[in-house]
């Protein structure tokens, strides 16, 4: 990753979504393991397989947009985290507290996502 020379690397902002970047990560990969080894239904496991996965994909994208300082990109943050939250969240609910209901939760989540994507496109056009 390149850093941006007009965002320096103490600034606040961009620290804090390193810091939210590498939580995430560090626990997308401990739900991971503990959906691998720790989780007696194949159907429970593969939530937990899913949910890591876009957490993990997520958590690099925050990374990477961390010093990003454009409205819309900024916007795609808190989308992601958003999302993660949401939807990576609800499906952790089910397959470790076995909270059924938390499932309601995930097509925001997952809606948060999409949005989340389509606004670091657009805000390339703009």
């Amino acid at each position: 990753m390149s850093e941006n020379p007009a965002v320096p690397a103490d600034h606040p902002p961009r620290r804090l979504w390193q810091l939210i970047a590498g939580l995430s990560g560090g626990i997308g990969v401990i739900a991971s393991a503990l959906g691998a080894h720790a989780t007696a239904d194949a159907a429970l496991a593969k939530l937990v397989d899913t949910a890591s996965t876009y957490q993990l994909i997520h958590a690099a994208v925050l990374l990477w947009l961390a010093p990003a300082q454009r409205r819309g990109l900024s916007w795609a943050r808190w989308l992601f985290l958003i999302g993660t939250v949401l939807f990576c969240g609800a499906l952790y609910l089910k397959a470790f507290a076995l909270w059924t209901a938390a499932v309601a939760l995930a097509p925001w989540g997952g809606t948060s996502f999409i949005l989340g994507w389509f606004v670091l496109a657009a805000d390339a056009l703009f």
